[in-house]
C-alpha cells in the first residue's frame, strides 16, 4: 500500500499530510499528539489502515510542515480541521486521535456530529481542568511564554518518552530528535487551550472506543475510567505490552482494534440493536 506526502492550503495556510488508501469508502482522520508531528505518530500504521480504509494524517497547526494558525484558539483548531476535510469533499471522517490528539478528536466530534459516524479516542482524550495557576500566568504574556516553553520541554525529554513508550526499541535517536523539535509547537498548542478554553459542547454522542496501551505510565491511572465515564456509550478496550502510543508499538494489533470497532458499527442493526440499545451494547 502506497502512502503519499502531500501538501494543501487551507483557508490560506499550508497543510502538511500523509495520505493512503485513497479510493476506499471510509475516511479516517488521523490526529496526533504533542509528542512530535504526523509522521512520527502514524508512519508505521499508515500503509496497514490504507488497505481497508482511505487515510489522512495532517501535521496539526505549527508542527512538521504545517504553517501557524493566525489567530490560536480551540474553536479556530477545530474550523482549520473542518476546512481540511472540506477540502477533500468528505462528508464524513471518523477522528482518531492520540494523547493530546484524542482531545481534539474528541472535541470535534462533538461539534460536528454530521461529520463524524463514530470517534476513537488513543490513551488521551480527557478534559482537562486546568490548574487556576496556569490561568493566571496566561496574564502575563513573558512569564507565560517561559512557563509553557518550559512544559513542552518537560513533556517531550528523554525521561517522559521513557514514560510514554513502553517497546524501548521504538525510542531510536531520531524519536528522541523529533519529539524534541516538536516541544515549541506542543506548548503553543497547551497555551492556547489555556488562554482560549476548551468548547462548552465536550461529549460526542456517537459511538466512541477508547483504545488503552496499558502499560503507559506517563497517563494517570483514573484517567481511562473517567473518559469512559463521561461519554455516554463509550466502550474501552486495552492493548497489552505497550504503552502511551499502541500505533507504534502493536501497529497490526492497532488496526485490527480500529477495523473490528468500525466493522461492528457497519453490520445493520438489528431490532434488538438499534438506537440506544446498540450503545449501550458497545458500552459493555
Amino acid at each position: 500500500m502506497s502512502v503519499h506526502e502531500l501538501d494543501v492550503y487551507v483557508d490560506g495556510l499550508k497543510v502538511h499530510y500523509w495520505e493512503a488508501g485513497k479510493g476506499n469508502s471510509r475516511t479516517l482522520l488521523l490526529i496526533h499528539g504533542g509528542m512530535g508531528d504526523a509522521k512520527l505518530h502514524w508512519e508505521a500504521v499508515l500503509p496497514i489502515l490504507g488497505e481497508n480504509f482511505h487515510v489522512l494524517a495532517p501535521d496539526l497547526p505549527g508542527f512538521g510542515g504545517s504553517q501557524l494558525l493566525p489567530v490560536m484558539r480551540t474553536d479556530v483548531l477545530l474550523h482549520w480541521l473542518k476546512s481540511f476535510i472540506d477540502l477533500h469533499q468528505l462528508e464524513q471522517v471518523v477522528p482518531i486521535g492520540n494523547s493530546f490528539g484524542a482531545l481534539v478528536a474528541r472535541l470535534f466530534a462533538a461539534a460536528n456530529p454530521k461529520y463524524v459516524p463514530a470517534v476513537i479516542l488513543i490513551n488521551g482524550g480527557g478534559v482537562p481542568d486546568l490548574p487556576s495557576f496556569f490561568k493566571w500566568v496566561e496574564r502575563i504574556p513573558v512569564v507565560s511564554k517561559l512557563v509553557f516553553a518550559q512544559f513542552g520541554k518537560m513533556a517531550t525529554n528523554p525521561d517522559s518518552l521513557n514514560r510514554l513508550i513502553h517497546i524501548k526499541s521504538i525510542l531510536t535517536p531520531t524519536f528522541y530528535a523529533d519529539s524534541k523539535t516538536a516541544a515549541p509547537a506542543f506548548s503553543r498548542m497547551m497555551q492556547m487551550m489555556v488562554r482560549s478554553g476548551v468548547p462548552s459542547e465536550q461529549t460526542p454522542r456517537v459511538p466512541t472506543l477508547v483504545l488503552w496501551g496499558v502499560e503507559d505510565s506517563f497517563t494517570a491511572p483514573g484517567d481511562r475510567d473517567a473518559i469512559k465515564a463521561s461519554i455516554p456509550g463509550a466502550t474501552v478496550t486495552e492493548i497489552a505490552d505497550c504503552g502511551h502510543m499502541p500505533q507504534l508499538e502493536a501497529p497490526d494489533v492497532f488496526a485490527w482494534q480500529i477495523s473490528t470497532f468500525l466493522d461492528k458499527l457497519s453490520r445493520p442493526p438489528t431490532a434488538a440493536n438499534a438506537g440506544p440499545k446498540l450503545l449501550r451494547k458497545l458500552s459493555g
